[in-house]
């Protein structure tokens, strides 16, 4: 019988034992979860004010918050990026680098790490090593949207290049990011890019890309025809600025800007003469200025008659009845009076003062090149 009591007894108190050891690993169980679930939700609070700060440009402020979020949540790959370009922009760099460098070995193939790193060696001067890093980005591996950040980063990696004096590089990368069928502001993008490498032929041909695939194409119509018009093809300018100015609620300054433009387009068309133009046109043109020339060096010759006495001389040896009939024929006595033309407005420039009206429009065709970009996209 007490042996019967004592198998009882001691069956009991290993029930009460086994359930009160249930009951505390449930209860650890609980108070750990509760604890990790806590920290999770401190993490995930910090890194959204760290996140923020970096956003709004509080760098000091998103530093004390990203480090404490990763103390709740150490090995967060996200918050050590964000982390790391809080640090650059707070001017510890060489922490940022660390940092960079850390996620680079984990994942040397990762395109926004190598964006980062691009970044971060521009700024220090190291041209070569950002250079390297941009190209990794590019063909690096990105979330989202990829085509779209390698494009992106692509033309970041151009206008880095063009900066450098480096425009052929450019180019050619510019031409890459272009063939990828961007949409309407990143062609205008790279157009722009491609106008500021010298590359006017291709910049042309990427605004009206832009103008095609654009709903409004009133912007890619309005930056063609300014850049025929520095590149001289006045015709060009003229027939775009006006497609644009029909286009577009443009704003009253703009479109001041675009009629006057348009209005010394025209007006260029019937002033130059350039090599292009058939030689008896040349000629007309040329006979033309040298009127508007020789009436700016008698204006100019009331108050400055010793600067202008050495042109009237030039003018007088020049412009004969013999030479001009002679000038339809003769490509080098047009070359001449071309020459003695902006000789004198030149010369009146600078002794009465700048020039006005055709005067100043024959000074700004001395300043062209003979290059007609827009003569394939009319």
């Amino acid at each position: 019988m007490n042996r019967r009591r004592l198998m009882l007894r001691d069956g009991l108190t290993f029930l009460t034992l086994t359930v009160v050891a249930l009951v505390l690993a449930a209860v650890t169980t609980l108070l750990f979860r509760t604890f990790e679930s806590h920290r999770e939700a401190l993490a995930v609070e910090w890194a959204q004010r760290g996140q923020t700060a970096l956003e709004q440009g509080r760098s000091d402020e998103a530093v004390r918050a990203l480090r404490a979020s990763l103390e709740y949540r150490p090995g967060d790959r996200e918050n050590q990026l964000a982390l790391a370009r809080a640090l650059e922009a707070n001017g510890h760099t060489a922490e940022a680098e660390t940092y960079f460098l850390n996620l680079w070995q984990a994942q040397p193939g990762d395109g926004p790490i190598n964006l980062q790193l691009a970044r971060l060696e521009r700024s220090r001067g190291k041209a070569e090593a950002a250079i390297n890093y941009y190209r990794a980005a590019v063909f690096g591996v990105w979330s989202g949207d990829a085509p779209v950040r390698r494009r992106d980063t692509r033309l970041e990696l151009s206008r880095y290049l063009i900066e450098r004096g480096q425009a052929e590089a450019a180019v050619a990368e510019l031409l890459i990011a272009a063939g990828n069928n961007p949409d309407a502001a990143t062609q205008l993008a790279i157009a722009e890019a491609l106008e500021a490498a010298r590359d006017a032929k291709d910049a042309f041909v990427a605004y009206r890309n832009a103008a095609a695939v654009e709903a409004d194409r009133g912007v890619a119509d309005a930056k063609a025809g300014e850049l025929c018009y520095r590149m001289g093809d006045y015709a060009c300018a003229a027939n775009l600025l006006s497609t644009a100015l029909q286009g577009k609620a443009w704003t009253d300054e703009q479109k001041d800007r675009m009629s006057t433009l348009r209005e010394n387009a025209v007006r260029l068309q019937v002033l130059a003469f350039g090599k292009e133009l058939p030689s008896a046109q040349r000629a007309a043109h040329l006979l033309d200025d040298a009127k508007l020339a020789q009436a700016r060096m008698k204006s100019c010759a009331e108050s400055h008659a010793d600067a202008m006495q050495p042109l009237q001389e030039k003018w007088k040896a020049l412009d004969t009845d013999k030479h001009r009939a002679a000038l339809r024929q003769d490509g080098d006595l047009q070359e001449e009076f071309g020459a003695l033309v902006f000789e004198t407005e030149m010369t009146a420039a600078q002794a009465c003062g700048a020039a006005t009206g055709d005067d100043a429009l024959l000074l700004h065709l001395h300043d062209q090149p003979e290059t007609h970009v827009g003569a394939q996209g009319r």
